[in-house]
């Protein structure tokens, strides 16, 4: 098993860049996923809640690990910030969707700042093992 590279170092930017990169290229796939025309008769088979708790609950994660591996620890503003950002996102998300001919719908929103409450959450819980294997301490890196 290797050793966790030290902060500062090359291997860590790397890490802190591709946290940064796969939080980019979720997002953008979210979008494109969530204005896409609907195809076909009906809607899926599944509650569509559940596929916008999820999607917001892992952008929130991945956000806050590739901002916290970037800048250091983060603080109640700054999960603040990311919270705010994502209800905000979520409801321009909503509005933005009327265009392409789907539903603007509130709940599908209540889903959404569900899922950003929870990724702060779930981040919180993940922290420990981020930290394990990237080597970030937790301290201002």
């Amino acid at each position: 098993m290797h050793d966790a590279p030290p902060p500062g170092s090359d291997r860590f930017k790397r890490i802190a860049s591709r946290a940064r990169t796969l939080a980019i290229a979720y997002f953008i796939l979210l979008f494109i996923g969530t204005h896409l025309p609907p195809t076909g008769v009906g809607g899926p088979s599944f509650s569509d809640k559940w596929a916008h708790f999820g999607g917001y609950l892992l952008l929130t994660t991945l956000v806050l690990a590739g901002w916290e591996l970037t800048i250091g620890t983060l603080h109640p503003r700054h999960y603040f910030a990311v919270w705010l950002a994502g209800v905000v996102y979520g409801a321009f998300d909503e509005w933005t969707q009327i265009p392409v001919w789907r539903t603007c719908d509130m709940s599908d929103w209540a889903a959404d700042v569900v899922g950003v409450t929870s990724g702060i959450i779930v981040y919180q819980l993940l922290r420990p093992l981020l930290f394990a294997i990237t080597g970030h301490r937790g301290g201002n890196q």
